[in-house]
């Protein structure tokens, strides 16, 4: 008996072990360490009593204020009213802060753009700015990001980052400006220049692209949609992405030239293949050595024709479509031997089209099967190559590469930089299977931020959720957009501020809802951008971390009971733990039941209509997808139940036939026994 309760405690503990170390994995994930708590808070009163602090230039004293708005650009004008309103509602100075076409001899001003031209912005940049004072007003200009017809860019980027970072305003929603309030306001001689990391940036969120919470947070990529060209509502470029078919449109061309088409199985094809759609024949536009071929000249005089109608676009996209599938004819498998690579063809006719354009960027995909560099083929300069890394991770930064995945992705981009100057990232941000999971990847982007500029990348498209009430789509959106102006930003203390104006007195909870999620996701192998909430059932999303998340979540309701905004801004992440809960990986039927009662009702208070990337519309999985998850639970948990008492009946049932068996072989050895005795 002693040898095996040994024997079992030495098997117990191999299976903790086991388990300990499957939930630790090895090398460096990120450099920096999500903290929110650890951040100096930030204190209302004692910042409104700074401004109210008698310094050089008296904004506003008592509600009241000299100061006139000076804006002469049609394309600042909202820009210089939304300033005017800010400023308002932040001094109580109702009739001042007026927008005038031109600056008077009289009182003070506040220059917008170029009737800000008294000061110097030799030093400006890209889309950057200059802040300054002199002779008792104040002068906001800026750069034009790529095109002087296209907008002052510059200037409204200085808008917003006088009253944010100046004067303390916060622009943490798409629904909600954060404004400080005090009537007097003093402010000291200004001398600020300031210009982005990174010259293109794009937070692709559903909450990013309504009431112009792009322009306020700088995402300059972000734009009007114009379906004519496919650029997909991204700012200054023309084709957009998988753009091959639209230069080279099968339904003009591949009847009399099927030759322009993919071999695929020994055929040329255009349509849908094995699930995804052909490419083009590279190797019908320009040869091995990439020279032009006569149907080259297809592929140019579209572009040029979209370049004529769009003068405005900067950008402009030939890439492969969305999928695998490349060419097999004996030419351009001929051109992959000789460059190692499928992207040898593509990037020459690419390299040709920029010489064509020089004045544009000519922008392509390393994607898929055209993600490795081709051998002894460098970049035109004025080529940008968008590197896409989907099978990425979230967890181990592109700085260390101290994974399968980081490290793929590191290559890849270290690569790409040593043929090109123009790198553009593609980069993923959610759960595409699991939208409203709980994803803490934060600390991740800014070793990745750091490790792009180091290696010629100035373009980076975030990729969040199309869909309305993605897991903390506010929160991050504001997180990354400051992070592309600034790589070097303190995420931690724009967390701290961040949480404190967004959700009052639930702030503390919030606070420590986003530690504990952070802390507990660097005991998982990886984190995905396909994940399955059991593969984290050993950390963030242990029973143990969810069931904290919901005292959390419980506590955060409590404190901001009967103040309706902050109650549902504070539901917008309780349905994210309510949706953890109901995927957890035990089989509490009764606490999963619950969970998903209170997201049914909160997911259609916050508009949410899917709960996959492409998949799951509300309806379909309220109604459908997850009572039939849950039954299953209930069978699963109806077999835990059942299963252990017919295993006890039965061993019961195997005991008592063998103790009769027992019983009866004794009484019939006791029988022979007297029957010899008395023999």
């Amino acid at each position: 008996m002693k040898k095996a309760a040994v024997f079992i405690c030495v098997i117990l503990i191999i299976c903790v072990l086991g388990g300990v170390l499957a939930g630790c994995s090895g090398g460096t994930k990120s450099s920096y360490k999500i903290d929110v708590a650890s951040a100096a808070g930030y204190d209302e009163a004692e910042f409104v009593a700074s401004l109210q602090e008698e310094k050089a230039i008296p904004l506003s004293v008592n509600g009241e204020s000299n100061f006139k708005i000076v804006c002469s650009s049609q394309n600042l004008q909202k820009d210089a009213e939304f300033l005017r309103d800010t400023l308002r509602q932040m001094t109580g100075a109702e009739q001042a802060f007026e927008v005038i076409g031109q600056g008077g001899a009289n009182g003070s001003f506040i220059f917008l753009g170029k009737t800000a031209s008294a000061i110097d912005t030799s030093s400006v940049k890209d889309d950057g700015y200059a802040i300054k004072s002199s002779g008792g007003n104040i002068y906001i200009s800026g750069n034009y990001a790529l095109d002087t017809d296209i907008a002052d860019d510059g200037t409204a980027n200085g808008i917003y980052s006088f009253l944010e970072d100046v004067l303390g305003c916060m622009f943490v929603r798409d629904d909600y400006s954060y404004v400080p309030q005090s009537s007097t306001v003093w402010l000291d001689d200004l001398d600020i220049i300031s210009n982005p990391d990174f010259v293109w940036r794009r937070i692709y969120q559903y909450e990013v692209n309504q009431n112009d919470w792009s322009r306020r947070i700088k995402s300059n990529g972000t734009g009007v949609r114009n379906d004519e060209v496919g650029n997909d509502a991204n700012r200054y470029w023309g084709t957009w992405c998988h753009s091959s078919f639209r230069f080279v449109d099968p339904d003009i061309y591949f009847e009399e030239h099927p030759e322009y088409f993919a071999v695929l199985g020994g055929e040329r094809r255009h349509e849908v293949y094995n699930n995804m759609q052909p490419q083009l024949c590279l190797s019908a536009f320009v040869t091995i050595d990439g020279e032009k071929k006569p149907a080259y000249d297809i592929i140019k005089n579209k572009l040029a024709e979209d370049m004529a109608a769009h003068p405005e676009a900067v950008y402009w996209d030939f890439s492969i479509n969305d999928g695998y599938h490349p060419c097999e004819c004996e030419e351009c498998a001929a051109a992959y031997e000789k460059y190692g690579s499928h992207a040898g063809l593509l990037l020459h006719l690419v390299n040709n089209l920029a010489k064509n354009f020089p004045d544009k960027y000519i922008s392509t995909l390393a994607y898929q099967h055209m993600r490795t560099v081709p051998q002894g083929v460098k970049c035109e300069s004025n080529v940008n190559i968008v590197i896409a890394p989907i099978q990425t991770s979230q967890l181990y930064s592109y700085k260390w590469g101290d994974n399968d995945s980081s490290a793929e992705g590191k290559k890849i981009i270290e690569d790409w930089a040593q043929v090109c100057d123009n790198l553009f990232i593609w980069d993923y941000t959610v759960n595409f299977h699991n939208l409203l999971l709980p994803y803490p990847n934060l600390a991740v982007q800014k070793d990745n931020l750091e490790f792009y500029l180091q290696n010629n990348v100035r373009r980076v498209f975030h990729q969040g959720s199309r869909e309305q009430g993605d897991e903390m789509a506010c929160l991050r959106s504001y997180i990354l957009a400051k992070q592309l102006w600034d790589a070097g930003a303190d995420i931690n203390e724009l967390l701290s501020k961040y949480v404190t104006v967004t959700y009052g007195a639930a702030a503390p909870y919030i606070t420590e809802y986003i530690d504990f999620m952070h802390e507990k996701v660097q005991h998982a192998d990886d984190l995905d951008l396909y994940d399955n909430p059991s593969w984290h059932a050993t950390d963030y999303l242990s029973v143990g971390s969810i069931s904290e998340y919901q005292s959390l979540m419980d506590s955060a309701l409590s404190a901001v009971r009967g103040d309706e905004t902050l109650t549902r801004r504070v539901e917008e992440i309780a349905i994210n733990v309510d949706y953890a809960k109901m995927y957890e990986l035990s089989l509490d039927v009764v606490g999963k039941q619950k969970a998903f009662e209170r997201l049914s009702e909160r997911a259609e208070e916050q508009g949410i209509e899917r709960f996959h990337e492409v998949q799951n519309l509300t309806e379909e999985f309220i109604q459908t997808i997850y009572p039939e998850y849950l039954s299953r639970q209930k069978a699963y948990l109806a077999l835990a139940v059942v299963l252990p008492v017919v295993a006890v009946g039965a061993a019961a049932a195997i005991c008592i036939v063998v103790i009769r068996k027992k019983k009866k072989a004794l009484h019939a050895e006791t029988d022979r026994t007297q029957s010899k005795t008395s023999d």
